[in-house]
C-alpha cells in the first residue's frame, strides 16, 4: 500500500495483528493490532546479507505522528544502517544505562563518603540533592551534555558561589563516571568549557561593638536558660530567648581561637592540653593542626563538664554536635544583627590580629591556612598598624632633626 492519511485510516481491524508496508520507502511498515491500532516501523536487517537479524524499531502510533513524519523518520534510520549502524540496538543500549540520579547515588556511596571529610561530604551531598538530582537526574547518564550543565549554571547566576561549587561538583561527578565506564572514555566532560562567575568575597569584617553586643546576648540568652531550668517557665513569643551552655561555649570558642566550625565542634578532651593552652587535630580541613587557645577560651573549656570523649558531645545520637547555626540564628535576632555568618566569627579574629600588628604569615599560621592567598584577603588591614608605626617613626625623627644638632644622639643599628 503507498501511505497516505486517508489509507492508514481505512485499516480495519480483523481480531488479529497483522503488517502492512509502504510502497514508496522500503522498510517503513504499519503494524495493524487486534483492535484496529496502528504503529509505524522502520524493518530493516543489522548487517549484510540475508544472514543478518532482522530488526523491528518503532517509530511513533499513528495519528500520533502523520505518515510524512513516519517516512522521514525511517528515511534518517535507514541513513544510519547504511553507515553500518544498528539503530534498534542503540536505543536498547541507551534505554540500559543508568539514570543519573542512580550513578550520582553510587557516586556518594563509593567515592565520596569513604573519600572526603564528613564536611565536604555534607557539601557535596547538599549540592547533589539541591541542584543536580532536581535538573540532571531524570537523564541518562550518557544523555548529559553540556547543554544541560550551562542552563544549570545560568539559573544559579544570582548565587554564584553555589553555582561555582555546584559546578565543581558535577566535573567531578562525570570524571568519576567516565572512570567507572559509565560514560564513554572518548566523550568530553560536560562541565568542560564553562566559565565560572566572579565571586565577591566579604571585605566587611565584624566590629568590635558588634562583637560585644553578641557577647552580651550570649550571657543573656544563657541567664535566661539557667533561670528556666529552675521556675520551669516555658518561653512565650517566636523568638527563641534562650542559648544552652553547650552552644554558648561553642560560640565563644569560635570567637577567641579563630578556628572553624567543624574543628570545634569536633575537640576531643584527650586532645586538648589546658596547661599549654592547645589542642591537637589530627584531621582539620587542611591536614594535622595545632589549634592556640588563648586563657579566655581556656576559661571556656575549664567550665565544661567532661561527659563524653568530645567536648560537644550529641544527645540524640552518636558522635559530637553537628550544628551551632540554629542557635546562632537565634543570637543574631536577639541581637538585632542580619546577615553574619558563624564562619565570620573566624574572619573577625583574623581581622584583630592583623590590626594588632600581627603578620600575614603568622595570621596564616594560626588560622591554618594552606594556601599564603587565603590569607591575602586581609592584606589591606595592614594599613592600620602600618601607619601607626609610620607615624611614631616619623615622629621621633621629626623631634629629633627639628633640635639642636649637638643635642640629637645617634644609635648605630647592629
Amino acid at each position: 500500500m503507498k501511505f497516505t492519511k486517508t489509507a492508514i485510516k481505512g485499516i480495519e481491524a480483523t481480531g488479529k495483528r497483522y503488517t502492512i508496508f509502504d510502497d514508496e520507502f522500503i522498510g517503513l511498515a504499519v503494524r495493524v493490532g487486534a483492535k484496529g491500532g496502528k504503529v509505524f516501523y522502520f524493518v530493516y536487517r543489522a548487517g549484510k546479507g540475508r544472514a543478518a537479524p532482522l530488526r523491528w524499531l518503532k517509530l511513533g502510533k499513528f495519528p500520533n505522528i502523520t505518515v510524512e513524519q513516519a517516512r522521514h523518520m525511517a528515511k534518517d534510520k535507514a541513513a544510519v544502517v547504511t553507515l553500518g549502524g544498528d539503530p534498534a540496538l542503540e536505543i536498547r543500549q541507551s534505554k540500559s544505562t543508568p539514570l543519573t540520579e542512580t550513578v550520582l547515588e553510587t557516586f556518594m556511596a563509593e567515592f565520596v563518603d569513604p573519600r572526603l571529610k564528613a564536611s565536604s561530604a555534607a557539601n557535596y551531598r547538599s549540592l547533589i540533592d539541591l541542584y543536580l538530582k532536581p535538573t540532571l537526574g531524570k537523564l541518562r547518564i550518557k544523555e548529559v551534555d553540556f547543554r544541560h550543565i550551562a542552563k544549570l549554571h545560568h539559573s544559579l547566576r544570582d548565587k554564584p558561589y553555589q553555582a561555582n561549587r555546584t559546578i565543581a561538583v558535577a566535573g567531578s561527578f562525570f570524571s568519576w563516571a567516565t572512570e567507572m565506564g559509565y560514560i564513554d572514555h572518548d566523550k568530553v566532560n560536560p562541565v568542560a568549557g564553562i566559565n565560572k562567575y566572579k565571586e565577591h568575597k566579604r571585605q566587611e569584617f565584624m566590629t568590635p561593638e558588634i562583637l560585644s553586643l553578641i557577647g552580651e546576648t550570649i550571657a543573656r540568652m544563657e541567664k535566661t536558660w539557667h533561670e528556666r531550668q529552675v521556675t520551669k517557665e516555658r518561653r512565650t513569643g517566636e523568638l527563641v530567648d534562650t542559648i544552652t551552655p553547650s552552644a554558648a561555649a561553642g560560640i565563644r570558642l569560635l570567637m577567641f581561637t579563630g578556628a572553624r566550625l567543624g574543628e570545634i565542634l569536633g575537640l576531643e578532651w584527650d586532645k586538648i592540653d589546658l596547661e599549654k593552652g592547645v589542642a591537637t587535630l589530627s584531621d582539620s580541613k587542611t591536614g594535622f593542626k595545632v589549634l592556640q587557645l588563648p586563657a579566655p577560651a581556656v576559661a571556656v573549656l575549664r567550665q565544661l563538664p567532661r561527659m563524653d570523649k568530645y567536648v560537644f558531645p550529641s544527645y540524640s545520637s552518636s558522635g559530637h554536635m553537628g550544628d551551632l547555626r540554629v542557635a546562632w540564628v537565634n543570637v543574631l535576632r536577639q541581637a538585632g544583627l542580619k546577615s553574619w555568618r558563624l564562619h565570620d566569627l573566624r574572619h573577625a579574629f583574623a581581622s584583630v590580629m592583623v590590626n594588632s600588628g600581627a603578620s600575614l604569615p603568622v595570621v596564616g599560621k594560626i588560622l591554618g591556612h594552606s594556601n599564603p592567598s587565603t590569607t591575602a584577603r586581609y592584606a589591606h588591614l595592614e594599613a592600620s598598624p602600618a601607619r601607626q608605626a609610620a607615624e611614631e617613626a616619623a615622629a621621633i625623627i621629626s623631634q629629633a632633626i627639628n633640635n639642636k644638632p649637638e643635642k640629637v644622639k645617634v644609635q648605630a643599628a647592629n
